[in-house]
């Protein structure tokens, strides 16, 4: 059966991103998206990008560029927003495999087609090696960078907003939440990897915000304390999507997927009441 590309329903992997750009130029977000619509068109029929703007006094105008694209600006100028943006990033999402992940790292074809084929994520969430853009090696990967269940992302209430205004401490903080409520947190096989982007011109077309943890440390510690002393429901303050936000772009690939046949899956609903899904 053939779907017509308004329904999502094909969609097998949501990728979704955030940025602030307060310089002179948008290169930073629309030179990715170009280099990424160039890849494959079977593997960009079947992967959403979700780009949330997190309210830059740069304006940037969507691109048109032939992507499954949703591009969302938040229009409340709260500082370091950054788990904001990703949860809201994460409510537009049409796939329940989200990567979830920052301008400064781009994902080779080969990488983005491995996560649309593979089975969804459940209880893992997984981080992506890098490949050094200057050595060739490889080397861990970035602490804020996951390929996760939209669905538990959720479940689990998402980025803390409390953290929102200030810097720091919301990535630590969302990643020992995972953990504490039985997420497993694994690595992509090595071959997948991402690469730290070098192109970028961190002077003219990134952000001049100021790092200071001195306001969101002892917030942290308290969430901390909470969940050692008072278990599941303490440790996150629910604080979720507390500002506006407006879609500036819903693009769709004019694309038709045909589906495999399946019969076997809607006879053996009676098997997943008993046993569950992940």
């Amino acid at each position: 059966m053939q779907r017509m590309h308004m329904d999502k329903s094909h969609i097998g992997l949501s990728y979704v991103t955030h940025f602030y750009l307060d310089q002179q130029s948008p290169d930073a977000v629309l030179e990715l998206l170009g280099r990424y619509a160039a890849y494959a068109p079977e593997v960009l029929d079947r992967i959403q990008f979700v780009v949330v703007d997190d309210c830059s006094p740069l304006r940037v105008c969507p691109p048109d560029l032939d992507l499954n694209l949703t591009w969302l600006r938040i229009v409340d100028d709260i500082p370091w927003n950054q788990g904001g943006a990703r949860n809201l990033g994460m409510v537009y999402a049409a796939s329940d495999k989200v990567l979830l992940t920052d301008i400064d790292h781009e994902f080779p074809e080969q990488t983005l087609a491995y996560m649309v084929e593979r089975p969804e994520c459940g209880r893992n969430f997984f981080k992506i090696y890098r490949t050094d853009p200057v050595t060739g090696k490889m080397r861990h990967g970035h602490s804020n960078t996951f390929l996760l269940s939209r669905a538990r992302f959720l479940r689990l209430y998402g980025y803390d907003e409390e953290f929102c205004g200030h810097y720091g401490a919301e990535d630590y903080r969302f990643v020992k939440f995972q953990k504490y409520h039985g997420s497993k947190q694994r690595y992509l096989p090595k071959k997948y990897r991402c690469i730290p982007r070098v192109d970028i011109d961190r002077e003219a077309a990134y952000h001049g915000l100021e790092r200071d943890l001195a306001h969101n440390t002892p917030i942290d510690a308290r969430k901390e304390f909470e969940m050692k002393n008072f278990g599941r429901d303490a440790g996150h303050s629910r604080m979720f999507l507390r500002f506006h936000w407006e879609v500036l772009r819903e693009r769709s690939r004019p694309v038709r997927f045909v589906r495999s046949k399946n019969p076997l899956w809607q006879k053996l609903w009676y098997w997943r009441w008993l046993v569950g899904e992940r």
